[in-house]
């Protein structure tokens, strides 16, 4: 089956993605490699990154047999989804995927301790998962910090991060219903509303990100690396930076008959409160006005009820040569 993932993913050219060396942090060669990876895709691999892989398996575990349980009391767990993890919003477009939705800083008050699945999977993710994915968040949005498409101060450097105010993700991807064909998407195309989104998937395939440049924009496919996390940047990342680091636009496709796929996500934001005031620096490619990461949120969800899609960005961008009512 998995020879089947492969068969499908090689109707699109793969992109051979910047590997990066966490035990490297300190050195300029990494922060080089860094800036250059968010300039270029806006999504790079990760290794020595030190999540134990032990940790991972037990939390694929944990899921999987959560999401395994009747179907009928599935979605009284805590945080379930299925189609979107929008959970209050209705999209346009559902996609082919469930999963399970956790805040780590307000998890407590999803449900109490009982000693069950749920309460083995929270602990998993609160206890540990989280800690090492926002130590990861941290050294990446540092070794950043001070190159030229930032330049942030020591505020900014606080503030545009919040370590402890993440979201945690476990999605499934299952079997694609035969009757479908190759229609159905796991994930529609989209970007992240986060600073930085760190991806630990199995080895099944499916992830593309859209590469922009040349005649035409193109879907290129991500092969999965055992042990390596996927990282890439959100919309607050690329209006911090002036558009000088790119937001990747992305999506799964869903898995053929008889393969599921998995997934753990972790999505780093800034504060609630905390105004993103975009680069000014030579290398903006974007002008964008300030704004705060709670009035982009209310933005996105506004859009979303609205029309059924997420506009993104594109509510915040200053016009390069605005009109003369608005000059």
């Amino acid at each position: 089956m998995e020879q089947q993932a492969a068969a499908h993913e090689r109707k699109l050219e793969e992109l051979e993605l910047p590997t990066l060396d966490l035990d490297h942090e300190s050195s300029s060669r990494f922060t080089e490699q860094l800036a250059a990876a968010c300039r270029d895709h806006g999504v790079f691999r990760l290794v020595n990154h030190g999540v134990p892989a032990d940790l991972t398996a037990r939390l694929f575990r944990l899921t999987r047999d959560l999401l395994d349980t009747d179907p009928a009391e599935k979605p009284k767990l805590p945080g379930y989804f299925w189609g979107t993890p929008a959970l209050s919003l209705r999209v346009k477009d559902l996609n082919w995927v469930e999963g399970l939705h956790l805040a780590p800083d307000n998890a407590s008050a999803d449900s109490p301790d009982d000693g069950g699945a749920y309460s083995a999977f929270r602990a998993a993710v609160t206890a540990e998962y989280v800690a090492h994915m926002a130590r990861i968040a941290r050294k990446l949005f540092d070794a950043l910090a001070g190159d030229l498409a930032l330049a942030l101060d020591a505020e900014q450097r606080a503030s545009y991060l919040e370590e402890r105010g993440g979201t945690f993700r476990a999605y499934r991807y299952p079997p694609c219903d035969p009757a479908a064909g190759q229609r159905h998407l796991g994930m529609e195309p989209h970007t992240d509303s986060s600073v930085l989104s760190i991806l630990n998937m199995d080895l099944v395939g499916g992830l593309q990100v859209l590469v922009r440049g040349g005649p035409a924009s193109r879907w290129c496919a991500v092969r999965p690396v055992e042990g390596a996390l996927v990282v890439n940047l959100g919309d607050m990342m690329q209006a911090m930076s002036g558009g000088a680091y790119r937001s990747v636009e992305h999506r799964v496709v869903a898995p053929p008959p008889g393969t599921e796929r998995m997934s753990l996500c972790y999505f780093a934001f800034p504060q609630e409160d905390a105004v993103i005031v975009p680069s000014s620096n030579p290398g903006r490619e974007e002008r964008y006005r300030p704004f705060s990461y709670r009035e982009f949120r209310e933005q996105v969800q506004a859009d979303i009820k609205a029309t059924g899609a997420k506009v993104g960005l594109a509510r915040f961008r200053i016009p390069e040569h605005p009109s003369p009512a608005t000059q």
